[in-house]
């Protein structure tokens, strides 16, 4: 595949992710200032980069570029680490220590759980198909014998 495609494929990708933590970021304004929008993208890309990465490529064998769209694209675009630490600093700087620590612990410790939680679901599932499968093959294999 040619890198301009590759190039073009990511670009969309990124398109609908970056458009899709706008209007995320637009639905959760808090007037307390805790930044809400970047938590809520963070820990949902956290969750869904390795659902996408092991589940679906696992189960459906995407291409390579595929991946890069929706990995590097979509969920790359997505997520947010340069807006993190911008409201990382606001909070730090307003002296809203209460809010700073609890954002820091939620981001990282809570990344890292959804993190867990995208791979282990894509286990999971990528599990059920392949026993599915797998009997459904030895069903086809007994019928033919029984034939």
């Amino acid at each position: 595949m040619s890198k301009i495609r590759t190039f073009f494929i990511i670009f969309i990708g990124a398109s609908i992710g970056g458009s899709m933590r706008y209007l995320i970021s637009l639905f959760l304004v808090s007037g307390s200032g805790f930044p809400w929008g970047t938590l809520f993208v963070n820990l949902t890309g956290a969750f869904f980069l390795p659902l996408l990465i092991h589940y679906l490529y696992d189960r459906y064998h995407l291409s390579a570029t595929t991946v890069l769209a929706l990995t590097t694209g979509l969920i790359g675009s997505y997520t947010t680490f340069s807006t993190m630490t911008a409201d990382t600093y606001y909070l730090f700087a307003s002296g809203n220590m209460k809010f700073l620590t609890l954002y820091l612990i939620a981001t990282m410790i809570g990344g890292f759980l959804f993190s867990l939680l995208g791979n282990y679901l894509a286990a999971i599932r990528a599990t059920f198909y392949y026993r599915h499968e797998r009997n459904q093959a030895n069903i086809e294999q007994k019928k033919d014998t029984d034939d």
